[in-house]
């Protein structure tokens, strides 16, 4: 797997991924996606489950949503 950053656009690319790599990858985004973040608490963040420890802000949750979508189409079957 080969990760490139470009300053100018402030863009990574991942490149070279195995099929197991890009497997990896969709089973724990999907995981965090569908399980650990359901509902918005009220100061406004996204918290997971008690056994996930992270918070994410609306962008944040957004971003994970838009990511796994996009690679839902390449899941390794």
């Amino acid at each position: 797997m080969k990760i490139n950053y470009c300053p100018s656009s402030r863009t990574f690319t991942l490149s070279d991924l195995s099929v197991q790599q890009l497997a990896v990858l969709f089973a724990v985004l999907r995981t965090a996606d569908h399980r650990c973040f359901t509902a918005r608490s009220d100061n406004g963040c996204w918290y997971s489950d008690n056994d996930f420890v992270l918070s994410l802000t609306d962008q944040e949750r957004a971003d994970l949503s838009s990511i796994v979508s996009r690679l839902e189409t390449y899941r390794p079957q």
